[in-house]
């Protein structure tokens, strides 16, 4: 049982930190450091609680925050790739596309 809750809470303190740092952070070492563990230590981990790998949950939480500012904000592109960290937009919409099946400017006319 310890084994299980300390697994949901190195998780859960995990989506913390994707929620406040995927800005500034976008690699598996870097939450992996800030917890103290192993790149490898902390894939298992996500694996165990969600069946997915750091990367993955690290990709959706980018692309969680863009879309919250294509729908929330008349920002262009540009300016949402630039506040993502992403310094090159056409790589910030071929990422955005590749994990959504649409640029976002598609995402955000459909969802008006």
């Amino acid at each position: 049982q310890s084994e299980k809750a300390y697994i949901q809470e190195r998780f859960e303190e995990l989506v913390r930190l994707l929620e406040t740092n995927i800005v500034r952070l976008k690699n598996v070492a870097d939450y992996a450091d800030l917890l103290s563990l192993s790149s490898y230590q902390l894939n298992s981990i996500v694996k165990t609680s969600v069946g997915k790998t750091v990367s993955d949950l690290i990709n959706e939480q980018i692309i969680l925050e863009a879309k919250r500012h294509l729908i929330a904000t008349p920002a262009q592109v540009k300016e949402i790739a630039d506040l993502l960290g992403y310094e090159d937009p056409s790589y910030f919409i071929r990422f955005f596309k590749k994990h959504t099946g649409q640029s976002p400017e598609s995402f955000r006319k459909n969802f008006k």
